[in-house]
C-alpha cells in the first residue's frame, strides 16, 4: 500500500537554448531580397532604355561642339546687330534722301513758275512767227566766241521742234581783209524753249563784228533769223 512512489524523470527540451538553431526572419529576408530585385531592376533600366553614359572623348567632343555653337551664335549675334545698324542708317539715309527729293520738286516748281514768268517778260522776235530767237549774247575771247541763245516756240501745240541753230559771223581780219565764217551750230529741240551756249572757234586774227543767226528745220528750211553785233 505504501509503495514506492514514482518520479517523472527530466527529459531535456528539444527546444533548449543551447541546441536552438539561429534562424534571420523571414520579414528581413524579404526586404533584402525586394532590394536586390529593386537594384537590379533599376541597373536594367538605365543600362538598356536610359540615357547611355558618355566616355571621355564623346565629352570632350561634345564640349568642343558646345564651345563652336557659342561662338558661331556670338558671330551671328554680331551680324545682327551689324545688320540693325546698317538697316537703321539706311533708313535715316533714305528719309533724308525723300526729303530732300520733296524740297528738290517744291524748288523745281518754284522756278518753273519763275521761268514762265521769265520767259513771258522776254521781248518777241521781231519777224514774228511761231518759232523765234528771243534773246542772245557774245562774248570775244583769243581764238573763240563765247553764245548764248534762247529760242522760244509760242504755239505748244504737236510734238516739239527739232532743228538747228546755224551762225554767220561777219567781220575783218588784221591786214582789213572782210570775211564771214559759219562754223557748226547745235542742235535745238523747242518745246516751249531751248536755251543754246557753247564757244565758237574763230580763226586767228579774226575780228567778229556781226552774227547771223538762223534756225533751221529738218529740211534746212529757214525758221527763224535775227542779226546780232558783237560789241565786246
Amino acid at each position: 500500500m505504501f509503495g514506492r512512489s514514482q518520479r517523472a524523470v527530466f527529459k531535456p527540451s528539444v527546444y533548449q537554448p543551447g541546441q536552438r538553431t539561429r534562424r534571420m526572419p523571414r520579414w528581413l529576408v524579404l526586404l533584402l531580397v525586394g532590394i536586390a530585385l529593386g537594384a537590379g531592376g533599376v541597373l536594367f533600366l538605365q543600362t538598356n532604355y536610359g540615357p547611355q553614359r558618355l566616355t571621355v572623348e564623346q565629352s570632350e567632343q561634345l564640349h568642343s561642339e558646345l564651345s563652336a555653337s557659342n561662338l558661331e551664335r556670338q558671330r551671328l549675334q554680331t551680324q545682327l546687330e551689324e545688320a540693325t545698324k546698317q538697316r537703321d542708317a539706311n533708313k535715316a539715309g533714305h528719309e533724308k534722301l525723300t526729303s530732300d527729293l520733296a524740297e528738290a520738286r517744291a524748288r523745281n516748281e518754284t522756278l518753273d513758275k519763275e521761268l514762265v514768268l521769265f520767259q513771258d517778260a522776254m521781248p518777241p522776235d521781231p519777224r514774228g512767227g511761231n518759232l523765234g530767237i528771243r534773246s542772245a549774247s557774245f562774248k570775244r575771247a583769243p581764238g573763240q566766241l563765247d553764245y548764248q541763245v534762247l529760242v522760244m516756240r509760242e504755239d505748244r501745240q504737236g510734238a516739239p521742234f527739232k532743228g538747228t541753230l546755224t551762225f554767220a559771223i561777219e567781220g575783218a581780219y588784221p591786214n582789213g581783209r572782210a570775211a564771214t565764217i559759219t562754223p557748226e551750230g547745235p542742235a535745238l529741240t523747242v518745246d516751249r524753249y531751248d536755251y543754246a551756249l557753247g564757244q565758237l572757234k574763230l580763226p586767228d586774227g579774226f575780228n567778229p563784228k556781226v552774227v547771223v543767226l538762223r534756225v533751221m528745220d529738218g529740211a534746212q528750211k529757214q525758221q527763224a533769223m535775227r542779226i546780232y553785233y558783237v560789241r565786246n
